[in-house]
């Protein structure tokens, strides 16, 4: 016998207790365009009464730049936090990706959201139709300009059924290759480490039925952890390090889990590397590395 839907009251009820939610808790209404959903207003109150019943911190929701029009309602109703589907900061990959919103309207939904006090996260993708590593760099600069609370990042995967789908398939796309992205997903995290944002995810969030559609592209279930070793690694290889110290929770992270670099590890509560001139510390190298990455896109 089919079990019939859970209400919305229901739903929110089943994962605060599955996750073992607190005052510090939020209600995440991920998964699209939130607020270009027909009825998104009444779902909204709806979740919001439950968090004020269990009291919970509040709700997130993710959106499109140019579907943020009510901003009072979505603070008046227990929005903490607004994830912006930027993509790119670059017009013309928007335009190839057939995404119907320019940088202009980015900036405009990141500024409404600040004036209602609420936080901003900015998801950017690499590897869309157009785009080349200059643009992704140039668009993580281009975002870290908004000091948002937080970012995310992950590959364009190729999945079934889609339009992507049919350019990969007559040749008119051709997606990133797992080392390219890694590369440069890399260069995007030492921008904004360098501003101190946080990085909530970086690669595809890995529900089952998605993964099962990919067909093509960059995906690895480890991406971010082979993203953010690839920064270390670089920051080891440029000073010809000898020995790096650092958290021993980060270990795997610097040296990689497969211990690819042979330089030494020692315990710090700082990163930092020793060469053969003395101790480089891994934020002054960012500064610089930033710096670099800053002149090149020019």
């Amino acid at each position: 016998m089919r079990e019939s839907p859970l209400s919305i009251r229901d739903e929110v009820l089943k994962a605060y207790t599955f996750y073992r939610g607190d005052e510090n808790s939020e209600v995440g209404l991920y998964g699209g365009t939130f607020t270009a959903i027909k009825n998104w207003k009444e779902i909204l109150k709806e979740v919001y009464a439950v968090v004020r019943e269990v009291g919970m911190k509040g709700i997130r929701i993710s959106t499109r730049p140019d579907e943020i029009d009510d901003v009072d309602f979505l603070a008046d109703n227990g929005v903490v936090l607004v994830e912006i589907g930027a993509q790119s900061m670059v017009q013309k990959i928007l335009d190839a990706s057939e995404r119907y919103h320019s940088v202009e309207d980015i900036r405009l939904a990141v500024k409404k959201i600040r004036e209602k006090k609420m936080k901003v996260s900015v998801h950017l993708m690499t590897g869309l139709p157009l785009d080349s590593k200059r643009d992704d760099i140039f668009s993580a600069f281009e975002v870290a300009k908004f000091n948002p609370d937080a970012v995310r990042i992950h590959p364009t995967l190729v999945l079934k059924e889609t339009q992507l789908e049919k350019m990969y398939l007559n040749g008119t796309y051709h997606p990133q290759t797992l080392e390219d992205a890694v590369d440069v997903v890399s260069d995007m995290i030492s921008i904004f480490k360098n501003d101190k944002i946080q990085l909530e995810r970086t690669g595809m969030y890995q529900d089952s039925e998605t993964i099962k559609n990919v067909i093509s592209g960059p995906y690895h279930p480890a991406f971010g952890e082979l993203a953010i070793s690839a920064l270390y690694g670089k920051f080891l290889k440029t000073t010809r390090a000898i020995k790096v110290c650092g958290p021993q929770n980060l270990r795997s992270q610097i040296v990689g889990r497969k211990r690819i670099s042979n330089v030494d590890f020692e315990i710090s509560n700082e990163i930092l590397v020793i060469n053969e001139s003395g101790i480089i510390y891994f934020d002054e190298w960012l500064l610089e590395y930033v710096s670099h990455l800053k002149e090149l896109i020019g």
